[in-house]
Order: C-alpha cells, then structure tokens, then sequence
C-alpha cells in the first residue's frame, strides 16, 4: 500500500494520533506525494458532500430556495469539518511551503461553525518536526490570520505552536489578546515575550476589564502578584507599562485592569515621585478612575513644585466628576491656608469652580473664598467679575464680601403639561377573511381572521376554498410534516390549508421506534451453592421470583427445581441476565439437564445426589420493575404524540392553551366533523366576544345539528366581556345544545371570578432559592420572579390548566405566541401579566415582553396589580424603547396602578442591575406630557424604597429623584408627609447641608403646605 493511500484511510478514519505518528515518519518523497494530492483529495471530499446534501434535499426541486442553498452549504460544511483535525495533521506534515501550509492550516472549512476550536495538539505535535525557519514562518503567517481573540480558530493552534517551537512571537496585537482570554499560568513560556504587550496592545484592556483585585485577585492580577513576589517581573517595568497606558488615553472600561495593576503594584514614595510628571499629565482629561489614581500618587509624593501644584488644582477644578473638583479645592484651601501669598495665583481655579456643574461644588468653593477672603482682597475683582456665574443664594453671600453683580433670581417656568392623549375605543375586529398571502398572516388578529374565514368557507364552498388556497399554501412550510410538534400557529394553517388543497396528504406521525424496556439498566448476578447444613431449611424449588427485594436493591433466588412455577426460569429477566445465571449455576456444577429444563420452563428433573442447591442474588438499578409487566403508558401522552402536541410543561400554559383550539380545528376537519361557524372569534379588537354574537353562533350550530368544539367553546367563554347580561343568558338556555347551555351557566355565574394574581420576588443563593420577604439575602446569585396565580376550578378542563400557576423557570418552548396571551384572557389582564413573568428578566436569547403587549393589556379589561406594574416597571428602566407612550396609554385607559408602579420599581432598582436614572428621565417626560398626577403617586411609592437606608451615603441618583419629586409634587400641589423625606431633611442644615438634604427639606416643606 502506497504511503498516500494509507495517509487516506487515517483521515477518512479520523484515526488523528496514528495518523501523525505515520506522516512524522514519511520519507521526503512520500512527503512530497502527499502533499500534491491533499488538495485535490480536499475537493473530493467536498463534491462528495455537496451531493450528499443534495439528494437528502431531492424531494424539493426548487433550487433558487435560499433557504435550502444555506442547509445544503451548512450541511456540507459540518461534512467536512468532522475530517478538519485529520486533514489539518496531514497538512502540517507534508505540504512544503510555509504560505501554502499556513493557508491550508487556516482554511475555515476544516473548523467545526459554532463548536469550540479542536485540540492542537497533534497537529502541533507534527509541526515541531519540521525545521525551525518553516516553523517559525508559518507561526507568524497564522498569527497575522488571527482577527477576534474570542471565536478565533486558530488562535489556539498558534498559541500551542509558540509555546512548543519556542518562536518568538510576531508582534500582532489579536495574538496577544487571544493569549489573554486563555489560562494564566506562570510556567507559561509565552509570559515573557507577550506580558509586555499588553500595555499596547489594542484590545488587551477590554480583555481584561472583568480583572479584579476584590475579593481576591482573580486569574492575571493573581498571577501577576505572584510574578512580583518571585522578582519574576519588574515592578519599575509593570509601573512604566501602566503610566504609559494611561497617557495613550482610552474609556475607563478599557483601562479598568491597569488602574487595578497599579493598584496591585502599589507604588512607593520614590517610585510615584519619579513619576510625578506623568501623574500630572494625567489630571486634566483621563477617566476618572485614572484621574483619582494620579491625584492619590501626587500626594503621597510631595514636596512639588508650586507650578506643578497650581497646574494641578486647575486641572482638578476643571473636571466635570464632582469628586475631582472638591479634590482640587480641598488642595487648593490647604495651600492658601499654608501660604496665602498663593492666593492670587490660584484665584482663577476657585473661579472655574463658581461655574461647575455640581451645586456641592459650587458651594465649596464659595466658603472657601469667604474663609480666606483677606489672603483674596488682592484679587477681589477677579472674584466679584464671577459672581454672575452663581446661582442668586450664593451670588449674594459672595458678593456681600467681594462685590460684583448678583445674577437675577431664576423663577421656574409655569408648568404646562400636555393634555394626555385622548385614544379611541376599540373597533370591531375585522371580518372572516381567508385571502391573505403567507408573509400576512403574523399576529394573532390576522390569525384569528384566517381561521373564522376558513371554518366557514369550508362547509359552504370547499371548491371555491381550495382554488384561493392553493397558490398560497401548496409549497409554503415544505418540511411541515416531518415535524414532530406544531408550536407555531402558522404552522397550523398552513396544515388546515394543505388538507383542503390535497386531502389526506398528512401521513401522520410515524410510530416511535421500538425502545428496549431495560435500556439504562444495569444488573449485577452471582450465584452460590447452598451449604448442605442450611439444604433442609430449602425445599426444592427457587423462591417466589417475585420476592421482596433487599434493602440495597438485590433480589436473592433460593433453590432450584420449583416444578409448579409457570414459564421459563427468570423468564422476566433480560435474555443476556438469563444467560448469566445458567452460566453460573452450570459453574456450580447444576446438571446441564436441569439447567436446560429451567431455561426452557420445563419440568425440571430430580436433583442427583452430590448435586448443590444454589441461591442466586441479583443487583439491579433501573426505571422498570425488575419483575412483572411495565407500566402502560398513558393515553393522553399518545394523544398529544399523535396530535403533533407537546407536553404541557414544556410550554406557557397560554401557549398550550392555544393549541388545543387548534389541534382541534385541524382534526376536526380531517375527520369532516367541523361546526359551520367558530363561536370563539373576537368581535372587539382586543379579543373580546359580544354575548349576543356567541348566542346567534350557537343557534347556527344548532340549526345545523352539530355541537361547537370543545376548546372553541372554552375559549369563547374566556372571550366574553365582564359582567352578566341576563337576558342573553336566558337565550342561550333556550338553544337546547350542551354548548348552550355552559353558556348559559357561565353567564349567570357572572363570567370567570377574578384569581388570585401577583408576583413574590426571590433569588437564589448557594444553589437554594428563597423570596426576599422571608429571609435576607447574603450573596445573591440570580433574582428570581415568582408567579402567583391561583384560581377556583371551572368545570371545564382546559381553562382550568391555563389557570394554573405558571413556573418561574422557562424552558424548552416556552414564551411562543405571546402576542396572542392578551387576547385569550382580554377580561383577566393581570393572569396574562403573571404569565409573562417568566420571560421579564434575562431576555437575552430567549423570548422576552415587549411594549406592544403591555399596550395589548392597557386596551384590554380586568383589575390591574403588581404583575402588570412590574411590566411597567421593566419598560421604564430599560428605557428601549421609549417607554412614555405605554405609560400614557395606561393612564388614559385606566389601566395603571401608579401605587404597584412605583413600588416594582424600587424593588427592581434594588434587586437588579437596573439603575434610576432612566427611570428618572421617563418619568419626567411622563409628567410633562399629561401624566403628571400619576409620576407623582409613583414617585410617592418609589422614595421610602429607594433613598439611602441608614448608614447608606446619598449618592447623585437619589438626590435627582427628590429633585424630580419635589418638582412633580409643587406642580400637582401634593399634600401628605412621606417619612424617610423628612428623616433626611433633618440631618443637617438646609441651608449649608448637602444638596440632597436641601432638596429633601424642600420636598418636605412642599408637603406640608
């Protein structure tokens, strides 16, 4: 065999490790032959896969169908990718030039799409042996092919390929980032080549910015402590790297690892004023985090220069973050205390602070002037000519001192709010329709539509129907019944369409295949010969093979010849455990004439003197019984199995809900027992259902001699409006049907009672879930919402199950449909609220709760409660999209609870990453465009909940939402104390407090009137 053809048969036999031992040992000619024919083999591979993918897709002809041509290519490339390793090994050992095996190394094709990158291993291990300049040619060519560290596929080959070979790496940014996101080990020899670069390399910070120093150094801060503590690295070196970092400039996320760098190196004295310079570079325009850290070192490494320190406070003084600017005047009082012939010269930097942004700072600044206002008399004008840039409080403290003009007091604006939008009832939903085109039928309006418009089409022109249907319907959903569940709703009309245009086209679902009844069994059997002492104590015969079992799960069998016992011996036991046991009892030396009779269940002979009795023990794990019949399975599992239905668990209860209307539409129209007329179909945009429509539906039934199906009916019932009109109750007692008649009863029972609906909030730490209301937290890991929904029984069997209480977990499937949820429950809005609980919170990948269905609620009926609020809630932290317009909606239909509102909000803020200040920002445009009475009940509810608790500082955020509090209550004239305002208003002064104090004592005195 030639030396090609068994190079062939390693990789179609992915046989890697063989396969790199065989091409190590290639002769060059060998190595040459091989690696002419790889690329041509390489195609072969790839035609034979294109037809593969081709014929698998030979019921459907269409090939200009996108779709199929990216199954085919996707199919393909999986085909190959699964001989990538193979391929890459024969590669890297016999193709000549290094551009050529760098190209070959890298071709996509040979990577899995989606799967993490294969082990390198063996591709490696074949590499080293080729000579040093191919390696390293080659190393440097694939580094340059590395673009995004993080999915990369070859960065792991290159990496391996360095360490191995021992090539210095290229200088190539990618590569060190993708070295960043692997494992940090200090036997690494990578360490000393890359380590430098990262300080500039472009991207190495982001890699990084989830480094931290707290609680414990994490992987490269780690490592890095330990490179220093061994003397492995320079301190001089890492410090060096982080300044020059910081000067090359960046975001604060970017430059968050080397902040903590340097907080890890945690420079001396000396070290920081040897870099004093550079510190000082700093202050004017680095990120905060930056900036502190400068300022830190500046301090701790004085004496300066008193340029250096003027530049300093001017920089300082000139930041916009209010902590930099009181950092600045602090220094600068502490050198005009020091020297107060220094006063003129940094008169100009408390200047720029009269202008800043923050009022603390402002204020700062002020009582520094008016503390040293003789070491400034010198500069009394250029104080005065600032004055105007105060606000007129403190413009008149100044100016009593230095003169100057006092800017004119700032009146607030009248308040005007817009009128809130005045929004239309709800129309009649649009007639039955069947003429609509695939890509129209999207949403549940549409879908209802096409459904009431085809029911009755059906019994009065099936002809007609067909010749509309097919040109819409005959090639759409080509996979539709090869699925084993319909989710979709789409998919179901387009079944319904496809039975009309060609009757019993659906082959049903197949059988499953058969299943091995012990398959993940597992049986352990020994057998022992009974000692003659305890023989008479066994008559002959083994013991009930149905005996109870031990406690470890064993089945103990005595004896041997039970002549009575019906059946072959162990006859319920797996053929290969039966086996096992006669082969043990003949070792025993049991006649291979009686253990012939017990395995074919005949009469056992006699015993032969000397003959041992035996007892036989089987250990068994397993899901069956060991003996006796399995359970059956349940009929209602087959049901939903034949009907292409899922488990109900592993869908929203809404969604299951849904389908069974469904399903039994579809089967009720193969089995030609469809009623003329589908009594659930909404008459009211929002889904709800006239009594007396539902009434006139019924009479048709009737007339017709054909009882409603089942689930319409339920949903019908569901559809119908608040309240009990009696005198279509008495009307539909008269129609005489059993449909009728529930219609009857569920009207003069008044409808659905409300459930009882909410929300707890929980979370889950160290793997056990807890609510919050019963236990404080420590660390949480995962907040959690907990449904609750609890309802009394019904009667009817599928409202009842939509009723039930629906997981916090999500899963499998569910969250389909959920446009339609409002429109099944347009009565109970806050049951379809708790029913999208499970899908509020990390909606990443998953489906999520979009404003349009909390429109869908607000259009609807029912009462409203925490659910609903916390919807809100969800919209107005988010802030995407813009979330204003659902809350007017709300408000105009009556539909908000500004109290729930307001209380879900401080519970979000608290337990998520949600922040206030969208929250603030939707609020305040809220109350300018008409809502401003319901912010204020919001923002009453949201303050106890989400100022500072005690021993908590008061931070920006909170003083903006008294801010906006105390502004929203003057403009709706708001009475009534709110505690924890007042609290915090005593904790100072008003007039020389803190800003949040000062507008805590504004709230407070707004409230008192």
């Amino acid at each position: 065999m030639s030396a090609w053809q068994e190079v062939r048969d390693l990789v179609t036999a992915r046989e890697t490790s063989t396969l790199a031992d065989r091409v190590i040992a290639l002769t060059e000619a060998e190595r040459t032959e091989v690696g002419r024919r790889l690329p041509d083999f390489l195609k072969e591979m790839r035609d034979t896969a294109t037809q593969m993918a081709r014929e698998s897709q030979r019921d459907h002809h269409d090939d200009e169908d996108p779709w199929l041509a990216w199954e085919r290519r996707r199919t393909v490339r999986d085909a190959l990718a699964e001989f990538g390793a193979p391929l890459r090994i024969a590669g890297a050992g016999t193709i000549s030039g290094p551009a050529a095996a760098a190209a070959w190394l890298s071709r996509r094709e040979l990577y899995p799409e989606w799967a993490p990158a294969p082990d390198p291993a063996e591709v490696v291990r074949v590499l080293v042996t080729r000579p040093a300049e191919w390696q390293a040619d080659v190393a440097a060519r694939l580094a340059g092919k590395i673009r995004r560290a993080n999915d990369d596929r070859v960065a792991p080959l290159v990496l391996a390929l360095l360490r191995a070979s021992g090539v210095t790496p290229p200088a190539h940014d990618p590569l060190v980032v993708a070295w960043l996101t692997g494992e940090a080990a200090a036997g690494d020899p990578l360490l000393g080549p890359l380590l430098p670069r990262i300080f500039e390399a472009e991207g190495a910070g982001r890699a990084l910015r989830e480094e931290r120093l707290t609680p414990s150094p994490t992987r490269w801060l780690s490592l890095i402590q330990r490179l220093l503590r061994a003397g492995r690295v320079s301190r001089a070196e890492l410090l060096d790297g982080c300044v020059s970092r910081f000067l090359r400039g960046g975001d604060a996320a970017d430059l968050r690892f080397f902040v903590r760098l340097h907080e890890l190196i945690d420079p001396g004295p000396q070290e920081a004023a040897e870099r004093a310079r550079d510190y000082l570079r700093l202050l004017p325009a680095a990120p905060g985090p930056v900036a502190e850290l400068a300022l830190a070192q500046i301090n701790r490494s004085g004496p300066h220069d008193d340029a250096d320190v003027q530049e300093a406070i001017e920089a300082l003084t000139f930041r916009a973050e209010a902590k930099l600017a009181r950092a600045g005047l602090t220094l600068l009082d502490r050198q005009v205390r020091q020297r107060s012939a220094r006063a003129g010269e940094l008169a100009p930097a408390l200047v720029t602070a009269f202008a800043h942004a923050s009022d603390d700072v402002r204020r700062r600044a002020v009582r520094i002037a008016l503390r040293h206002a003789a070491a400034f008399g010198a500069d009394a004008k250029v104080i005065a000519d600032a004055v105007p840039l105060l606000p007129a409080e403190l413009g008149r403290e100044l100016a009593a001192v230095f003169g100057g003009e006092v800017a004119a007091e700032q009146t607030p604006e009248p308040f005007t709010p817009a009128p809130l939008p005045v929004l239309p009832e709800p129309g009649p939903f649009p007639a039955p329709a069947v003429d609509r085109t695939a890509g129209e039928l999207h949403g549940w309006a549409a879908c209802e539509q096409w459904l009431a418009g085809f029911v009755e089409r059906v019994g009065r022109d099936r002809a007609a129907l067909r010749e509309t249907l097919t040109p819409v319907f005959r090639d759409s959903f080509p996979y539709l019944y090869g699925l084993e569940r319909w989710l979709d709703p789409e998919a179901w009309i387009a079944a319904l369409a496809k039975e009309v245009i060609a009757p019993g086209t659906d082959p049903g679902v197949p059988d499953p295949e058969p299943v091995d009844p012990w398959a993940g069994s597992s049986f352990s059997v020994w057998v022992s010969a009974v000692p003659p002492e305890e023989t008479d104590d066994h008559e002959d015969g083994p013991e009930d093979q149905d005996g109870p079992k031990n406690e470890d799960g064993s089945e103990d069998e005595d004896g041997s010849e039970d002549e009575a016992a019906p059946g072959p011996a162990f006859g319920d036991l797996p053929e290969h455990v039966r086996e096992e046991i006669f082969r043990e009892i003949l070792e025993i030396g049991v006649s291979t004439e009686r253990v012939a009779a017990m395995r074919d269940g005949r009469p056992v002979p006699p015993r032969d003197p000397g003959e041992p009795e035996f007892r036989v023990g089987i250990m068994y794990s397993g899901f069956r019984p060991l003996f006796g019949k399995p359970e059956e399975p349940d009929p209602a599992v087959e049901f939903r199995r034949r009907a292409r239905l899922p488990e109900p668990a592993r869908v929203s209860p809404p969604h299951m809900f849904l389908l069974h209307r469904l399903s039994e539409i579809y089967r009720a129209l193969r089995e030609g027992t469809l009623p003329p007329v589908l009594l659930a179909t909404p008459t009211v945009t929002t889904g709800h259902l006239d009594p007396g429509v539902l009434v006139d539906r019924l009479e048709l039934c009737a007339a017709a001699g054909t009882e409603p199906l089942p689930a319409d009916l339920q949903q019908a019932l569901l559809r119908l409006p608040r309240g009990a009109p009696p005198l279509v109750a008495e009307r539909a007692g008269r129609v005489g049907s059993r449909a009728a008649s529930a219609v009857a009863a569920w009207l003069a029972r008044g409808g659905l009672p409300d459930p009882e609906a909410g929300l707890k909030w929980g979370y889950i730490q160290g793997a056990q879930e807890h609510l919050f209301e019963e236990r404080d937290p420590g660390h949480v890991e995962q907040v959690r919402l907990v449904p609750v929904l609890r309802a009394e029984p019904t009667g009817h069997p599928l409202i009842d199950e939509l009723l039930r209480e629906p997981p916090k977990w999500r899963w499998d499937d569910h969250g389909y449909a959920m446009d339609w949820w409002p429109s099944i429950l347009p009565s109970h809005r806050e049951v379809v609220s708790v029913n999208y609980l499970p899908h509020l919170l990390y909606q990443w990948n998953q489906p999520g709760v979009y404003p349009p269905y909390l429109e869908a609620l607000a259009d609807a009926d029912g009462p409203v409660g925490d659910a609903t609020a916390l919807i809100l809630a969800y919209f107005l932290a988010e802030r995407r999209p813009d979330p204003v317009p659902v809350l007017l909606r709300m408000t105009s239909r009556g539909a908000l609870d500004a109290e729930a509102v307001g209380r879900q909000l401080a519970l979000l803020i608290r337990h998520t990453w949600f922040e206030p200040r969208p929250v603030l920002a939707s609020l305040r445009e809220a109350a300018h465009q008409g809502a401003h009475e319901q912010v204020w009940e919001i923002l009453r509810s949201l303050l106890p909940d989400l100022l500072p608790f005690a021993g908590e500082r008061p931070k920006v955020t909170h003083t903006e939402a008294v801010t906006l509090a105390a502004d929203v209550a003057a403009w709706v004239g708001a009475r009534g104390e709110i505690p924890v305002v007042s609290a915090h208003a005593a904790t100072g002064r008003a007039s020389r407090g803190s800003r949040f104090a000062r507008e805590c004592a504004r709230l407070r005195d707004l409230l008192a009137g």
